[in-house]
């Protein structure tokens, strides 16, 4: 199979695998902007354009085309993916569950609205569903039974990819994994409504939840954070950390807990081959640590097998994923 390039050259398929060299347009939705860059064989091959995600659907439709004819520009384009927050539909490419921060982002048809206003294929995916497929098979684990990628930010992501193909589940809600009840205490609200859900505990947000609570019993003079109260962040316990703060390392430990938790339950349900981290919070993550906890929570045969790794791919994984899915759509049509 050939793609003909811009300047009229065939792009011919990968050696050995069922995938064609050919530039496709990743883009990653998000709630504060829109990223966007050319594809090609899993790598990045253009600079990522990045601009501000408007208010209201009909304006993200319009940043989404206005991305895409900018890139048309100077790349001939075989297809569109679309990596967006929220449960899509994939089959149809409805956004069909809501996100917060994409306020009347549900019930969209991205990918027949897409299609129509550039005639170019597309494919809509679960943003993390998408990053999780591009750093499998980044890694060349496309062969495994289960790989799994949580990311932790604001939130708590994941996407499940098994012998190489996502799992989305029946209601294309599958790897929403923030979700998992990881108490029974009634402790912490979920953004999602429902009591100590691991995202309440594990995310960006739960690390400065347990910090504020920790902190609150402290004294000035046991720990400077005392002082950071009510504008402490997140840099700001690990710049403690850092620092050798006592309280600030009780802190992340108590996090790292939190984590482990939900990493186990996890592993226990699905034996995967390993997880990959990632998202802004994994810079807070001692993998040293982490995978300590995670042995001494886990059945041996789990604890001694399952990999904890650094995910490698970034902020890009998203639009390398969304990529590589509505290319691998157009082949196995």
């Amino acid at each position: 199979m050939t793609i003909l390039t811009k300047d009229g050259d065939a792009a011919q398929m990968d050696s050995g695998t069922t995938r064609p060299k050919m530039n496709a347009l990743g883009i990653d939705l998000g709630g504060t902007k829109l990223a966007a860059a050319i594809v090609c064989d899993g790598k990045l091959v253009t600079e990522i354009k990045k601009v501000p995600t408007p208010k209201g659907a009909d304006k993200i439709i319009e940043s989404v085309i206005g991305l895409i004819a900018d890139f048309q520009k100077d790349h001939l384009i075989a297809g569109v993916g679309i990596a967006t927050a929220g449960v899509v539909n994939v089959e149809t490419g409805e956004v069909i569950g809501s996100t917060g921060n994409l306020p009347g982002w549900e019930g969209t048809q991205i990918k027949k609205i897409v299609e129509q206003k550039t005639m170019l294929p597309t494919h809509a995916e679960n943003d993390a569903n998408a990053a999780a497929y591009a750093e499998v098979h980044a890694a060349g684990l496309g062969d495994k039974k289960a790989v799994v990628t949580i990311t932790l930010g604001t939130g708590i992501g994941g996407g499940l990819v098994m012998d190489g193909k996502l799992y989305r589940g029946q209601h294309w809600a599958g790897g929403e994994v923030g979700h998992l009840k990881i108490s029974m205490d009634n402790k912490r609200l979920c953004t999602c409504g429902r009591w100590d859900c691991w995202e309440a505990y594990g995310s960006g947000s739960g690390f400065l939840r347990t910090s504020k609570e920790v902190i609150a019993t402290i004294k000035p003079e046991q720990s400077n954070l005392a002082n950071k109260l009510p504008h402490l962040t997140n840099e700001i316990v690990g710049e403690a950390a850092d620092k050798g703060d006592p309280v600030a390392h009780k802190i992340i430990e108590i996090w790292h807990e939190h984590v482990a938790t939900g990493l186990v339950s996890l592993a226990h349900a699905l034996d995967p081959y390993c997880f990959f981290i990632t998202g802004g919070m994994e810079k807070f993550v001692n993998f040293e640590t982490m995978r300590e906890l995670f042995i001494d929570r886990s059945l041996p045969i789990i604890g001694q097998n399952v990999k904890i790794l650094p995910a490698t791919l970034g902020t890009s994984a998203g639009m390398i994923g969304a990529a590589s899915l509505v290319v691998d759509s157009m082949v196995n049509r």
